[in-house]
């Protein structure tokens, strides 16, 4: 490695150089967030001329104290290259210095952030490769929690790997049903038709969209109270070309868990109304899945035809696009169900100095740092947070962004004929729902961002 121009720098009394070649910036060190859970020689995120970056500090990877970075001398070094989402936090810059090659004597030591001593004048200046010295950053480690299973053993796998769950209430309890076996949700203020001589969870057919369609009430079901509100929906479930409805009182969430969360009930569990539990935090929330919705069915096989044409399963229709519809300032919009990660309750964010005026703030979910982007500001709508408010957590481009909406209302298979295309940058299209008379716009995640 040639080193032609370093930029020296002092950190309590050692004097160090970096090359110029690797840095794009020297300013003043901005406002600093902390983050929980942060690795080793990381001290937060700050933003550097409109970018969220993180800072590390120089002082913790050389294994001295970290740098005051309130000091008036403190400087934040912002880097080229590989390293650009990042920024170096330094005790004080002194001076660059073109480099002389009578006067460098490069180290030969793989695992040493220190590569060369360049003589300056009267003193040894120690010049640090980057590569080396921000690897020594380690990752966070949290320690695992082994969840006995009832079933057969599953193999744990990467965080990645992980299914999604909606999750919804009945009177106080949280249930949730594995989003692979749900079709919708629809709103529950729809004409229902009594079946005579049914089990008192039964309620009754619902025509949608020209099918019949049994509607099971999950709160009588399983033992609760039953309140109707406007916040009940009704949640379409299908396996094995049979589908059906149940009745729930709220839609609270969708999230992910991984297979170390999701503990399966024994075989020989007395009741088989859940499969099992999820383990959410400090909460533990009960699920159902195949084999409960399978219950269902046979319990209510004399109003289900899995025969008919019509109770095909969505996956074998062609043209059908997902979508989750939610509301801002009392009109629907909608999103394409595939960039969103999961929904969560509405948490206050930290503000960041100096970014773009659409961006709330940042949020911790999970360890992960999360960019809020305010869909008010954006479409010029005052912004008002109430106790229904939520945030949609979209994965975009490798990178989670979160927009707060005041509710989440469905979540909806559109077929094509429900489309309409427009000429607008922001909502491409326009969905015709219940034969034109609800109209819900659809956003385009990546123009939102455009900017």
């Amino acid at each position: 490695m040639q080193i032609e121009e370093i930029l020296i720098i002092k950190n309590s009394h050692e004097t160090y150089g970096i090359s110029t070649h690797d840095i794009s910036q020297i300013s003043r060190v901005p406002m600093l967030m902390p983050l929980p859970l942060r690795p080793e020689g990381v001290r937060g995120l700050c933003a550097v001329s409109g970018n969220i970056v993180c800072m590390i500090d120089m002082n913790l990877l050389l294994d001295m104290n970290e740098v005051d970075y309130k000091a008036d001398k403190s400087r934040l070094l912002s880097l080229n290259g590989t390293f650009s989402s990042n920024a170096l936090l330094v005790s004080e810059v002194y001076n660059t210095v073109e480099i002389e090659e009578k006067n460098i004597e490069y180290i030969n030591n793989e695992n040493d952030p220190i590569i060369a001593i360049y003589k300056y004048k009267d003193s040894l200046v120690q010049i640090v490769s980057l590569d080396i010295l921000i690897s020594r950053i380690q990752k966070v480690k949290i320690q695992e929690k082994d969840i006995k299973n009832g079933k057969v053993k599953v193999e744990k796998v990467k965080e990645e790997n992980a299914d999604k769950f909606l999750i919804f209430s009945l009177e106080n309890e949280k249930f949730a049903l594995n989003i692979e076996y749900l079709r919708e949700i629809v709103l529950a203020d729809i004409k229902i038709t009594e079946i005579a001589g049914s089990a008192p969870d039964v309620l009754g057919l619902i025509t949608l969209r020209e099918e019949l369609l049994l509607v099971v009430d999950l709160r009588t079901y399983y033992g609760f109270k039953t309140k109707n509100s406007y916040k009940n929906r009704i949640l379409v479930a299908s396996c094995d070309d049979k589908k059906i409805g149940l009745l729930v009182d709220e839609i609270i969430d969708i999230k992910s868990y991984v297979s170390k969360d999701v503990e399966y009930m024994s075989e020989n569990f007395q009741s088989n109304k859940i499969a099992g539990v999820i383990h959410d935090k400090e909460s533990l929330i009960s699920f159902f899945d195949k084999d409960v919705l399978e219950k269902l069915f046979d319990q209510n096989e004399a109003f289900i035809d899995s025969k008919s044409t019509n109770l095909l399963s969505y996956e074998t229709q062609e043209n059908v696009t997902e979508v989750i519809v939610f509301k801002l300032a009392g009109k629907e919009y909608a999103f394409n169900i595939e960039s969103v990660a999961e929904i969560i309750d509405i948490v206050d964010s930290t503000k960041v100095a100096f970014t773009n005026e659409i961006i709330d703030g940042i949020i911790n979910i999970r360890g992960q740092v999360i960019t809020i982007v305010s869909l008010f500001k954006k479409l010029n709508i005052e912004t008002k947070i109430n106790e229904d408010s939520k945030i949609i957590i979209c994965n975009i481009k490798n990178t989670r962004i979160g927009f707060i909406v005041d509710s989440v209302s469905d979540i909806l298979n559109i077929k094509v004929d429900e489309i309409r295309e427009q000429e607008d940058k922001l909502f491409t299209n326009v969905l015709h729902l219940n034969n034109g008379k609800r109209l819900v716009l659809s956003m385009d995640i990546d123009e939102i961002l455009s900017k």
